[in-house]
């Protein structure tokens, strides 16, 4: 297995297409065609962290915050970040981070941060920042209908939320006329050939289209094929950030802030307690999400809880709801047991172990 082969199935359910314009993502260090020895999942890359897959003999480090954000303009290897690089390229170590785009995964740090704290079935609070959905209409003869279909739907195309195989189908009449060059498979070249089909619509997120358009081709009898390919202003209902949903019963909030610390494993956090004593609904994002805090009053929830929030959003949502902030590496760790699982399970039976990090990089200590 190679680091490539990684990077592809991260890359199916956490795209770099759905992270925010300025973020970085992606192979920050390293050669996509090595093999991959050991993986190890991490929030960030330390100086610790590089020891420890020194250690477990990792070649792949799959971190959630980059490695590299802003543009290098020079590689000093005495400076902070200078010094990491230099240790990872000395030891053949790829890194390779997703940042926003497994923010707005399912699984991702929100959905999973909204699960842990107890919410059933979490949905997403907002729309993802792009717009990327595509529409693909082919004309098929009816006899390749399915086949045709299926095959697209393999190649990605036709999902939306907990939906699959979704697509539309018109009957209709096509024409065409074969030049001498040509080799029908329905008729003769030289003929006007009149040949029933169906019109079939099927929606694709836009890293996908080629892929979709090469399984088409690859089913479908004729020799040329017609298809349209639309450009919508839908979003992508697959992908969002912060996370909603309601408790199976309502939680006293005493009750539930105790539970927020001992699920995210932390002494201290910072509370402005809204007017409702029970929480039923609750809205989260990980990591920096505080501006998120209106839209989940906005849908009704009692409790917010972000990794950071602004005084003044602790102010403005005074007797609207409460509003928690229970740091940045508490509310996205949450997302590394199930990276690892899920990569992990992928791999299979393997002599590839994928390792969750045992260091606790939080820099931030509460003194309490």
């Amino acid at each position: 297995m190679f680091v490539k082969d990684v990077i592809g199935y991260i890359e199916c359910w956490s795209p770099p297409e759905a992270a925010m314009k300025s973020d970085s993502t992606g192979l920050q260090l390293g050669d996509p065609g090595i093999r991959v020895t050991n993986i190890l999942v991490a929030l960030e890359v330390t100086d610790r962290i590089i020891d420890e897959a020194i250690e477990n003999q990792v070649n792949l480090i799959l971190s959630h915050h980059p490695l590299i954000y802003n543009p290098l303009e020079r590689l000093d290897t005495t400076s902070w970040l200078g010094r990491k690089i230099a240790r990872l390229i000395k030891h053949d170590i790829a890194v390779y981070s997703a940042h926003t785009n497994l923010d707005a995964a399912n699984p991702g740090v929100s959905i999973e941060l909204a699960r842990i704290l107890g919410v059933q079935e979490p949905r997403f609070l907002t729309t993802p920042e792009n717009r990327w959905m595509k529409k693909i209409a082919v004309f098929v003869p009816a006899s390749h209908l399915d086949a045709v279909r299926d095959s697209m739907t393999a190649a990605g195309a036709g999902n939306i939320g907990d939906y699959s195989n979704c697509s539309f189908n018109i009957a209709g009449t096509g024409t065409f006329l074969g030049g001498e060059a040509a080799s029908p498979s329905v008729g003769k070249k030289g003929n006007l050939e009149t040949v029933d089909e169906i019109r079939l619509e099927m929606i694709l997120p836009e890293w996908k289209v080629k892929a979709v358009v090469n399984a088409m081709r690859a089913a479908h009898p004729y020799e040329e094929t017609a298809c349209d390919i639309y450009n919508l202003d839908n979003y992508d209902v697959n992908f969002g950030f912060g996370a909603i949903g309601e408790f199976p019963e309502p939680i006293p909030l005493h009750d539930f802030i105790e539970t927020v610390k001992e699920k995210l494993g932390v002494k201290a956090l910072s509370v402005m307690e809204g007017p409702a004593t029970q929480v039923s609904r609750l809205a989260v994002c990980g990591g920096s999400g505080g501006e998120l805090a209106g839209e989940a009053w906005r849908q009704g929830a009692e409790v917010f809880i972000a990794g950071e929030i602004k005084y003044h959003s602790f102010l403005e949502f005074e007797d609207r709801m409460t509003v928690i902030a229970a740091g940045h590496y508490a509310t996205e760790r949450v997302i590394l047991p199930v990276w690892t699982q899920k990569i992990q399970d992928w791999i299979g039976d393997s002599k590839i172990s994928v390792i969750e990090t045992k260091l606790l990089t939080n820099p931030v200590k509460y003194i309490i």
